[in-house]
């Protein structure tokens, strides 16, 4: 890109990457060099910080200096938490499409590229008045980048191609730090209330219900798994007998599967002049569930399309829901 499609891209940049900080110092120049090694560069940065107390402004700043003008910093005066911060950033962004971005993870090169290929295809089908949401496969890596799977979704045992408002509410599939929103599904979603699981997985939800999910199965994010994930490959505690573990695995479901409700409940609530009955009856049938008998419920949450999207991960839900 020559100087002057440099200088246009900066005043008009097709893509904003919202970027959520937080104590985030050790892993973060990382994350910048990849963005700024991106095939696709009409985008400008902006960073939320949500009140970090190590060296993280100091990093964005020195990396503001050198790529003049096409990074924004904010410093919220309170902690919002991240889905709170993304949902800000969300809302004061203009540029046509959106791409969220952690502050510990590594892009591939052309992700952004490929990204808004997909999307812009999508587009031309369904019209850029429908909400489009496009994400991808993620490599899950340790500390210091050594992968620890070849492919997220295998590892998760989900096939995001089979999503639908049920499948979404048994599981959030999106992950953040892939995702690229077009401007008509910001609009749609707004303000993400409280009750929100996360930003991901409500703008899942608003993309399901509303527009179009277009998953791409190839790995564009290298996703770094450390302790300060805010979410993450589920770790098993490591000490303990076997019925330890199946009590915290169980557990640890049982809260997911109250959060999901909580955000369903929400969910329903905002949008309740807009749902389909069909889609009132898959939430009406999801909140309620929990008061019946297990056979019972387990039928009903099966013939209402509330399901795994692979058969591991739908017997393992039948099973302990």
């Amino acid at each position: 890109m020559d100087q002057e499609k440099q200088r246009l891209a900066v005043k008009n940049p097709e893509i904003e990457i919202l970027m959520a900080s937080w104590n985030g110092a050790r892993f973060l120049r990382e994350q910048l060099d990849s963005l700024f090694c991106q095939t696709f560069q009409n985008f400008n940065l902006i960073v939320r910080d949500d009140g970090s107390t190590d060296s993280s402004l100091e990093i964005i700043k020195d990396y503001g200096r050198r790529y003049s003008e096409r990074i924004v910093v904010h410093r919220n005066p309170v902690r919002l938490g991240p889905c709170g911060n993304f949902s800000l950033l969300a809302q004061q962004s203009s540029a046509p499409y959106v791409a969220f971005c952690d502050q510990d993870d590594i892009w591939r090169n052309d992700k952004v590229e490929v990204s808004l290929e997909a999307m812009k295809l999508v587009e031309k089908e369904h019209g850029k008045s429908t909400p489009v949401l496009v994400f991808s496969d993620m490599t899950p890596i340790n500390e210091d980048n050594t992968p620890l799977a070849s492919s997220w979704w295998r590892l998760a045992h989900v096939n995001p191609a089979r999503a639908t408002l049920g499948t979404m509410l048994v599981q959030n599939f999106v992950t953040g730090c892939t995702a690229m929103a077009n401007r008509s599904l910001i609009a749609k979603t707004g303000a993400i209330p409280g009750g929100a699981e996360m930003h991901d997985s409500w703008l899942g939800l608003v993309a399901v219900t509303f527009g179009v999910m277009c998953p791409l199965n190839e790995p564009l994010v290298r996703y770094r798994q450390h302790e300060a994930n805010a979410w993450g490959v589920s770790r098993r505690r490591e000490s303990g007998n076997l019925l330890t573990k199946f009590r915290h695995d169980h557990q640890l479901l049982k809260d997911r599967v109250d959060t999901s409700r909580r955000q369903a409940e929400v969910f329903a609530r905002k949008y309740a002049e807009e749902l389909t009955d069909r889609q009132r009856e898959t939430l009406a049938v999801w909140l309620k569930s929990q008061n019946l008998p297990a056979l019972v419920r387990q039928w009903n949450l099966h013939r209402h399309g509330l399901r795994g999207t692979t058969l591991h991960n739908h017997l393992g839900f039948l099973v302990r829901v």
